[in-house]
């Protein structure tokens, strides 16, 4: 799994990035790439906050739809 910080890193060079690009559509696909990497960094924080414990893993290999 990459590590948070990482990814925060990434969404901003993005950021900085998109900044300099002068084609919009460019700068726009940059910008929705660095909230991809935003997100994925607050999804692994709220992840490592609230591990999975034994019922919920329990859970998945017993749930039937």
């Amino acid at each position: 799994m990459t590590d948070r910080s990482n990814l925060s890193r990434q969404a901003n060079k993005l950021r900085q990035q998109s900044e300099l690009e002068a084609d919009e559509q460019i700068r726009d696909r940059l910008l929705r790439m660095a909230d991809h990497y935003a997100h994925l960094a607050e999804s692994q924080a709220d992840s490592e906050a609230h591990p999975p414990g034994p019922e919920s893993l329990a859970e998945i290999f017993t749930k039937r739809d």
